[in-house]
């Protein structure tokens, strides 16, 4: 019995030495911890001083002696203890929220002999102005007065005595120099007669008072802020007195600037002229009326090539503007009285007639007056697209072009078939023409508007980064090697001293020219073989017109420049906010088939994403001077973790030493020699492989559980500390990324940082490990030679403030674009097909009355807009 109880005592022992060595493990543990985060704090990065104050107005806060008390009404009592003297009773007072100010007996008697000097001042002041001082009059040599001229002289009008100061004009010189005598300015030369004598010149003299004391006083004394009260006062009196002396200025009048004969020339025009320039001049004069821009004669510019043109750009843009809005606005207000007029006809028809006796002819005159006023408004792009269809080809105003000549030859024919007045019997196609119209300058104006925008940007001050393709095909195909890309495309940026060929790539021809290119001219021809077909068929001349009239109307790409330039916009806008600028169509073409995006280290993980959690260090001897090296090595590597002292650097100013070589050994560290001493700056693999004693394992766990990392620093082979490190991902990158990699982008990023690794950048950025590659060291060097290269000038293909945010969504933008683009042009292009198939088959097998004008113009606005709504579904 007494052995079991021996025996339970001794378990009873063990148990409680072991409870003991474990508290004193936690103890140490808990010491060692805080001592880490003292020593890190010392190196973290520090605290903005607008994030300390509690308060929005950044002010101590004094009305609770007790900082928990906030729930308490009570006043506080803000006392100072000790004696009270008149620094402690100003300090108490301000405790209090009192605004007055205790004195000492010095500042009070201070105070006193000051107010006695000022008031003595003023009374001197006083007697001093009281005086009238008289003075002799000082006039010019060879000076002859005339009354008579002074009295009618119309700067003298008002009287010869001067009531008030302020009804002196004083012209003040901006420049201070010397003094000069007035030069006379010549009067007018009045025209004489040959035989009449030239008059001599007369001069008249103008009195003002000038103020000269009888005993000049070279002190005045005059209280602070008084002076110009004091001298104001003093003149005021001094030019009511009865003689006051005067100077005497010579007045001659102005001569009037001569007109040039070349400015002042008669319009020798006639009326039915000015007119007509003038209605012409209302819709397409080519001069702006900006009074922010000088009115000169400006140079013809090609492109944007420096700062000298920002102004001349500017000017075209806005003027390019304000033509396009004031046309589309005109435009859009027609199309809705067509419209209007369309639906209403078709709808009301007896209603009308009824009312009015002539609708059917007033109806053809106010469409001829429609169609007429459109392509005079419309003649520019009218004639820009029926010049190349006389080489068989096009652009995107041909097909309008085509079917606005049509629709004018249908309406002039239709005044010879309106047979009986009692029935709308024509239908007019051209309400098809006229939105279309609307819909290409709506769709100008929005590409212009983009242009304006985009070249703010680039004209901008600050660095510019330009975007490009790596060239190097095989280097490419090393790098993208086992990741998901199947072609070798990869993007990158780099800085660039000027962005080039803006103009020339934001107004390049996007795929609505080069569809309105190849089937305008085609359509043209079809619609010309199926009227002359019909006209054949039908024996009707005027059925013929108005089959030609809806075949082109029908063939007309109407909502492609709109479908196209829309979302092409809006993208570019987007960007803008990014701190990106996409020129146009062929910068999404240029990036619309990248695979890859190049990517620092620094660029995912920047100062605010890594925490230092805690420094370990291992000796007492010089530690802040090992730790110093670290830095300098993690500095000269470029490694992310060195951004995390750089503010530690700036406050204390200590200098880093001087690096002699480092490499970065791939997925262990750093090696670098500094005053002939090895620093490594990496991991527990790279510590053994030198020969570095290192913690165990187990003690290693405590701090890597929760995802945190560890970084070893050694000086000469012994351990200098153990850095704690956790890694965050940028917000606005993260994003980014993750829509980059639903585009099918993948990214190849490089790295002097062990820590980070493929698996490491997948799981803090959300992302498929597959998409992501940490280049070997010889790749990372040639990636790194592409992202720090420079260039004097650069295409404006893709223009980035430098941050990889920027990029990524500018890549990711254009790859998704170019789909969207594609699906409106496809829409459209099976709108034209359809149309033109179904006019054809129902003109010839029934008859051309069956195509009304409002089906039509149904069929017209469902292609339209689907080809606007289908790709804008799909946000890019």
């Amino acid at each position: 019995m007494s052995d079991i109880n021996k025996d339970a005592e001794k378990q009873e022992q063990l148990l409680k030495e072991l409870e003991i060595e474990n508290i004193l493990a936690e103890t140490h543990e808990m010491a060692d911890r805080e001592k880490m985060k003292r020593t890190a704090q010392k190196y973290r990065v520090k605290p903005k001083v607008a994030d300390i104050f509690s308060n929005a107005d950044m002010k101590p806060r004094l009305t609770n002696a007790n900082p928990l008390d906030l729930d308490k009404e009570e006043e506080s009592n803000n006392t100072i203890v000790g004696d009270k003297n008149a620094a402690t009773m100003q300090a108490e007072l301000i405790m209090d929220g009192a605004e007055e100010k205790v004195q000492t007996p010095e500042e009070a008697e201070r105070e006193a002999k000051e107010k006695a000097e000022k008031e003595a001042a003023e009374k001197a002041a006083k007697e001093q102005t009281g005086k009238i001082v008289t003075l002799t009059p000082e006039y010019a040599e060879d000076t002859r007065f005339s009354g008579e001229v002074l009295s009618t002289a119309d700067a003298f009008k008002e009287g010869p005595v001067i009531e008030n100061i302020t009804s002196i004009d004083i012209a003040v010189p901006d420049e201070k120099a010397e003094e000069k005598a007035p030069e006379p300015v010549p009067e007018k030369e009045t025209p004489q007669t040959p035989g009449e004598p030239q008059k001599p010149l007369e001069r008249v003299v103008a009195k003002v008072p000038i103020y000269r004391p009888e005993n000049p006083n070279e002190t005045l004394n005059i209280k602070a802020g008084r002076f110009s009260e004091v001298v104001t006062t003093e003149y005021e009196e001094y030019i009511r007195s009865k003689n006051p002396s005067v100077i005497t200025h010579v007045i001659r009048p102005e001569p009037k600037p001569e007109t040039e004969e070349d400015e002042k020339e008669e319009d020798e025009r006639s009326t039915k002229e000015k007119i007509l320039s003038a209605v012409v001049g209302f819709f397409s004069k080519d001069e702006s009326d900006d009074d922010d821009i000088p009115h000169e004669k400006t140079k013809t510019i090609e492109d944007y090539t420096g700062d000298d043109d920002e102004k001349s750009i500017l000017f075209e843009l806005n003027h390019n503007i304000r033509k396009l809005f004031s046309r589309t606005l005109i435009m859009g207000i027609i199309t809705l009285l067509s419209l209007i007029l369309t639906v209403v006809t078709r709808v009301i028809p007896g209603a009308i007639i009824s009312a009015v006796p002539v609708a059917p002819a007033a109806y053809a005159v106010f469409n001829f007056l429609l169609v007429g006023f459109t392509i005079f408004l419309n003649r520019v792009a009218i004639m820009s697209g029926l010049t190349p269809l006389l080489r068989f080809k096009g652009n995107s105003d041909t097909a309008v072009a085509v079917a606005s000549i049509a629709a004018v030859l249908q309406t002039i024919a239709s005044f010879f078939m309106l047979g009986d007045m009692t029935v709308f019997s024509v239908n007019y196609y051209c309400v098809v023409v006229l939105l279309a119209f609307f819909a290409n300058n709506l769709g100008k104006l929005i590409m212009v508007l983009r242009v304006k925008d985009n070249f703010r940007f680039v004209s901008s001050k600050g660095q510019k980064y330009a975007a490009k393709i790596y060239n190097n095909e095989y280097v490419a195909g090393k790098m993208l090697s086992g990741t998901a890309a199947d072609r070798a495309l990869i993007a990158y940026q780099h800085q660039t001293g000027f962005p080039a060929n803006f103009l020339k790539i934001s107004y390049a021809p996007d795929p609505s020219e080069d569809l309105a290119s190849k089937i305008a001219p085609i359509t043209s021809v079809i619609a010309v073989v199926i009227a002359l077909f019909y006209g054949v068929v039908k024996l009707s001349f005027g059925g013929a017109l108005n089959t030609l009239a809806l075949i082109t109307a029908l063939a007309i790409p109407v909502s492609t420049l709109l479908a196209v330039n829309y979302p092409v916009r809006r993208l570019c806008k987007t960007l803008l906010g990014y701190g990106a600028m996409l020129a146009g169509y062929p910068s999404i073409k240029q990036f619309c088939d990248s695979t890859a995006i190049m990517l620092d280290a620094n660029e995912l993980f920047p100062t605010d994403c890594i925490e230092l959690e805690g420094i370990k260090t291992y000796e007492e001897y010089n530690v802040d001077e090992s730790l110093l090296c670290g830095i300098a090595v993690l500095k000269e590597a470029q490694n992310p973790l060195a951004n995390a002292f750089d503010s530690v650097i700036s406050e204390t100013g200590e200098s880093l030493p001087e690096v002699e070589s480092v490499l970065y050994e791939d997925e262990l560290g750093l090696v670098g020699w500094i005053n002939g001493e090895r620093i490594l700056v990496g991991s527990r693999n790279l510590m053994d492989k030198y020969s570095v004693d290192t913690p165990t394992p187990e003690y290693e766990d405590r701090y890597t559980s929760k995802g945190r990392q560890i970084t070893y620093i050694s000086r000469a082979g012994r351990l200098v500390a153990m850095v704690v490190t956790n890694y965050h991902a940028d917000q606005e990158l993260q994003a980014e990324l993750q829509r980059a990699e639903a585009n099918g982008i993948s990214f190849l990023i490089r790295t002097t940082d062990y820590n980070i690794t493929d698996d490491l950048v997948a799981k803090l950025y959300g992302l498929f490990y597959r998409s992501i590659k940490v280049l070997p060291t010889g790749l990372g060097h040639v990636l790194k030679e592409a992202q720090t290269s420079t260039e004097e000038t650069s295409r404006s293909y893709l223009i980035t403030g430098g941050k990889a945010a920027s990029l990524a969504r500018a890549i990711s933008g254009s790859v998704k674009i170019k789909s969207n683009i594609s699906l409106a042009i496809m829409i459209q292009l099976i709108a034209i097909v359809l149309g033109i198939l179904i006019a054809s088959v129902l003109s010839l097998y029934a008859n051309i009355g069956v195509m009304g004008s409002l089906e039509v113009l149904i069929y017209t606005l469902f292609w339209g807009v689907a080809a606007i709504a289908a790709p804008a579904i799909q946000k890019p």
